[in-house]
């Protein structure tokens, strides 16, 4: 028997940007993950505020004056009375709250604290010299990616870069018995605070706070850069809640001249509000004794734009993949270097995930009739059912990740492009390794029994896509590294933990950067707050715009037909809820056609290449707000019927009054001669 040990969950959470001062909280049910077998209800869909975990409606993501909601992060605090030796953990753990009384002693308060900035100016770029995107490997062998603003200097080390291209606002401690009534700010007037090693809150007010605006001219479309977002107490638990900043971005003028914006990825002298840092606790007992808490992780990213929509490849597969094959996490399915062909995968956990991914993507791509019955047949797959009489030729079907030549083969699943470096996209060597032993009859129907913190952490990564890092929305290949992680996870941290920086902040100098280089992949300097999305797009606006269709890169067969890069995460073509048809002797709803879901004035093309976007990528910085959600129908109230029904995805929320473009059914292919239009910069 040890001392109590306190972890915080989810190891990794995801607050999303929006443009109102309001917010809800992020889904912590997995998406396409079916909650009720009766009603057809699929998890992954987020929270209204409060502590009662109501589940949005389509009426829930705007403000009253249509401003989009921003997503919000929560976290909690989980005792343990065993050390962790195994996974899932042989102590399934629970929650702790102020007044809650541990081994005798009763919380008094619990003392959270927080520090988000953003690095993505003063690091390495996606793509190489010639523009091609490597991930990992490009940091193989002590090699890294061209320097991003290479003007400033190249070296990330240079005073001069840290100090004007990193956003950095500085820590801030939140008390939990402040019980919601205190809000912090991530920005320049909010003092910083921070938890000294006796777990006590000091004050910081030589902390060198850094905003574009105090070094720069700027061109700032959507307004100034001046906070990464606030952190603030859920009223009634102690929970923290993480809210992010407003999806603005800002470019450095020169000469009066705004800097280009014209790449999907990499755009030098520009910012963008995302962001990312550690987060750690200390309990406060009555006795005025005090217990550190093992810390947890929040990422500031894009929209969640179709939030029950899951992922073939999810962040959580990628992660999970790593940890089995390189840090031990289950030995009985892999060690020695190899799986282990005895082990059973679970249908529910290991199986079904997949079909749902596969499942749900018809809401947000123009499949065809006859790839939606493929996809509709996957998921009529029972556990009770003989794999081999529902899919006679499973390698026929799905992708193999281990054999090399299938990444340039389209005509298996999954149906969608692949990462850097590869054309189509694959399961995880684990996921492929779990689906095989369904097929060979090694599985059963259970779903993995997971402690309530370890679910937590598992379905929030479920919710993020994974796969096709290029370089991805939420996270991306860092993922895979196992220097990313605190490798130690038996005992006290637990698995899933990003390797994080003990900072010293009662050395912060005023006229001196604070934060260093940080973590770089594939080498084992510890992570620092900004450290996780300063490996995304520059700003994240022309990526998320771009990726909607591709030709397959690399692509070794000249194939011209176009794929989805991310539709569960950036929905390509949606249904329009007020496009469907009522039926009132029937009591049903028929879909209307479908539609692009970014639309109208500035993403016409008579490139099919090009459709379903924005042409100048500014247009989507100004108008990336208006972009509707993909929600299950009965969550979306209509005006006859009751709802739209559990058997629908519609598109609700959109702010596009134009429906653009006809959707072609697939397979589109491109058309060459296409050129970018002349004026494109910012305006």
């Amino acid at each position: 028997m040890t001392d109590t040990i306190f972890r915080v969950h989810p190891t990794i959470n995801f607050a999303r940007v929006g443009s109102s001062k309001e917010y809800y909280i992020a889904p912590e049910t997995a998406a396409g993950e079916l909650v009720d077998k009766q009603t057809g209800l699929f998890g992954g869909l987020p929270i209204k505020t409060g502590t009662e975990d109501t589940v949005i409606e389509a009426t829930d993501l705007r403000d009253k004056n249509q401003n989009l909601l921003r997503q919000a992060a929560r976290f909690r605090i989980f005792a343990y009375d065993q050390e962790q030796k195994q996974y899932p953990s042989n102590d399934p753990g629970r929650e702790v709250k102020i007044g809650d009384n541990v081994n005798g002693k009763t919380i008094k308060d619990i003392l959270w604290m927080v520090h988000a900035a953003n690095k993505k100016g003063n690091n390495y770029s996606i793509t190489n010299t010639e523009g091609e995107e490597e991930g990992i490997v490009s940091y193989e062998h002590g090699n890294t990616p061209p320097i991003r603003n290479p003007s400033f200097g190249k070296d990330l080390a240079l005073v001069e870069r840290r100090q004007k291209l990193v956003i950095d606002p500085g820590p801030r401690v939140i008390k939990a018995s402040s019980g919601g009534t205190e809000t912090l700010a991530f920005n320049a007037t909010t003092p910083s605070t921070y938890l000294n090693d006796s777990g006590q809150i000091e004050g910081q007010a030589n902390y060198p706070v850094s905003f574009p605006s105090d070094h720069f001219t700027l061109l700032n479309p959507l307004g100034d850069i001046d906070t990464l977002g606030e952190i603030t107490i859920e009223k009634g638990t102690g929970r923290l809640i993480f809210i992010g900043a407003y999806g603005k971005t800002s470019c450095i003028k020169t000469d009066g001249k705004p800097a280009s914006l014209s790449d999907p990825i990499d755009n030098n002298g520009w910012f963008d509000d995302t962001s990312d840092g550690p987060v750690d606790a200390v309990i406060v007992f009555g006795d005025a004794t005090t217990a550190s808490v093992v810390g947890g992780w929040v990422v500031t990213t894009d929209p969640g734009y179709a939030p029950q929509t899951r992922n073939v490849v999810s962040t959580w597969d990628d992660a999970y993949s790593t940890w089995i094959e390189n840090l031990g996490l289950i030995p009985g399915m892999y060690s020695a270097g190899k799986y282990n062909n005895s082990f059973k995968a679970s249908f529910d956990s290991d199986v079904l995930s997949v079909f749902h991914g596969a499942f749900l993507q018809r809401w947000n791509t123009n499949l065809p009739s006859g790839g939606i019955k493929g996809h509709d047949y996957i998921m009529s797959i029972k556990p009770s059912d003989d794999p081999k009489k529902k899919i006679p030729d499973f390698k026929s079907l799905i992708r193999d990740p281990n054999i090399a030549a299938e990444n340039d083969e389209g005509v298996k699943m999954p149906l969608a492009l692949g990462d850097a470096m590869k054309s189509f996209l694959s399961v995880t060597p684990t996921q492929y390794f779990l689906l095989n032993q369904w097929y060979a009859g090694q599985s059963v129907d259970a779903a993995v029994a997971l402690g309530a913190g370890e679910k937590l952490d598992k379905v929030v990564l479920e919710n993020c896509l994974g796969g096709r890092y290029s370089p991805g929305i939420d996270l991306t290949f860092i993922v895979r590294d196992v220097n990313f992680y605190k490798q130690n996870w038996k005992g006290v941290i637990g698995p899933f933990r990003v390797n994080g920086q003990k900072l010293n902040y009662a050395t912060a100098q005023k006229d001196q950067p604070f934060l260093q280089v940080g973590y770089i992949p594939l080498r084992t300097a510890a992570v620092e707050p900004g450290d996780l999305c300063k490996f995304m797009s520059l700003p994240w606006h022309t990526d998320y715009n771009s990726c909607a269709t591709h030709e397959p890169d690399p692509n070794p067969s000249e194939n011209n037909t176009l794929y989805w890069s991310w539709p569960a995460q950036r929905p390509v073509n949606v249904y329009p809820a007020d496009k469907c048809t009522y039926d009132a002797a029937s009591k049903t709803w028929s879909l209307g056609g479908q539609l692009f879901s970014l639309r109208g004035k500035g993403t016409h093309s008579d490139y099919p290449q090009q459709e379903g976007r924005y042409q100048c990528y500014f247009d989507f910085v100004e108008n990336w707000h208006k972009v509707g959600f993909v929600i299950q129908g009965i969550q979306v109230p209509a005006t006859e019927g009751g709802n739209y029904g559990a058997d629908k995805f519609v598109e609700v929320a959109s702010l596009f009054d134009d429906d653009g473009d006809i959707v072609q059914p697939w397979p589109t292919a491109s058309l060459p001669g296409y050129q970018t239009p002349d004026d494109c910069g910012p305006k």
